[in-house]
């Protein structure tokens, strides 16, 4: 309704007056504002010359344009969103891997000894060279999944 009411707004414009700017914003909640004064991150969508004599065509070229540039900033903005939940996945999934990397590495270093399940089902229990090799992979493993800070 707005965009409509905006649009008939621009066309009613007599096209003898003065330049007149229109900028086109987008607020945080996502609502499209229309003003005649620049404001951070506004879009200017028009522009009126002086002189003009055949307001028609101006006119439908003005629809067109503001249709036009909002089909941008949605997919612009459908874009912004889509890249911020990509990276908030991603981050959450490195955070899930250095956790689980962090706890096998701790329990490795709080286990007396370390075993490993053998074909029948039993506990295989590493000597202590294999046993201090494993921890040191775990802790490489622990570095790569949360960075080399720790």
């Amino acid at each position: 309704m707005r965009h409509t009411a905006a649009i008939a707004l621009i066309m009613s414009l007599p096209f003898t007056a003065a330049i007149a700017d229109v900028y086109r914003s987008v607020d945080a909640q996502g609502q499209v504002h229309y003003s005649d004064t620049p404001t951070p991150g506004a879009e200017l969508v028009h522009v009126q010359k002086l002189g003009m004599q055949n307001s028609a065509p101006s006119a439908a070229s003005d629809a067109k344009a503001l249709a036009k540039s909002d089909a941008q900033i949605h997919t612009e903005l459908a874009q912004q969103s889509a890249q911020r939940a990509v990276q908030q996945d991603v981050e959450q999934t490195r955070a899930d891997q250095c956790k689980k990397a962090t706890a096998d590495y701790d329990q490795s270093v709080q286990a007396r000894r370390i075993y490993k399940p053998g074909a029948d089902g039993e506990r295989e229990y590493m000597s202590d060279a294999d046993a201090d090799q494993t921890r040191l992979n775990l802790r490489l493993a622990m570095q790569t999944a949360c960075g080399s800070s720790q």
